[in-house]
């Protein structure tokens, strides 16, 4: 069963990985989130990662679509360049059970830096489901495939989401640590991070802009 099918028996409450809301999100472990800055109509946290040069991130914010528009849209692959930022080439895998997805991705990076690519699997939890909401977490799998010619396998990802939503809307909310790999000047490892959870946001914002006021 794919997960927009086992969304409709929840009220497609949600999906992509509980975690809370608000202004000022409060860690339940780790460092404290620190705003990082207000692009748009989406908020941004960063904090330190353990062992890792680069930051964990965290985007909030909400988008005019209902929970099946949202889900039916981010699950197409053939749509992933429309809302996930720089992507060049995205494609299945493999739907190991009925909680897993295995996705490529293959990301430009501008010129002399390579590009990167990564494998990534989308895992649905097992624990009890509050509220209807389903967790799913995301986590990169460099070993999966074999590296390409000239692209630059990432090291490492890790994240998760979470779908809520209330009166037509869905709250989103995203984490994220990204490894680059490879050699990537400093300021723009950070950029491309902080940038790609934040722009994913507002794209789907974008794609679904026209329900916002056909809702007023």
């Amino acid at each position: 069963m794919s997960i927009r099918a086992r969304l409709s028996l929840v009220g497609f409450a949600s999906i992509i990985a509980a975690a809370a809301f608000g202004d000022s999100p409060s860690p339940p472990d780790g460092a404290p989130w620190k705003p990082f800055a207000a692009s748009g109509d989406v908020s941004v946290y960063t904090r330190p990662f353990a062992s890792s040069d680069y930051p964990e991130v965290r985007a909030s914010g909400t988008v005019c679509a209902t929970l099946p528009e949202l889900v039916a849209f981010v699950e197409d692959v053939a749509r992933f360049d429309a809302w996930i930022p720089d992507t060049d080439e995205a494609r299945l895998l493999a739907r190991p059970s009925s909680r897993d997805q295995i996705y490529y991705i293959r990301t430009s990076m501008p010129w002399p830096v390579k590009h990167r690519d990564m494998i990534y699997r989308l895992t649905e939890s097992t624990a009890p489901r509050s509220a209807g909401a389903v967790s799913v977490t995301i986590a990169g799998e460099p070993n999966y495939l074999p590296a390409y010619p000239n692209i630059v396998r990432m090291t490492a990802v890790t994240g998760r989401w979470t779908f809520v939503e209330a009166d037509g809307a869905t709250r989103i909310d995203l984490v994220m640590h990204i490894e680059p790999g490879g050699n990537v000047p400093q300021w723009l490892a950070n950029r491309r991070i902080i940038g790609t959870p934040t722009k994913m946001i507002e794209n789907l914002q974008h794609q679904f802009a026209s329900l916002c006021h056909d809702a007023r």
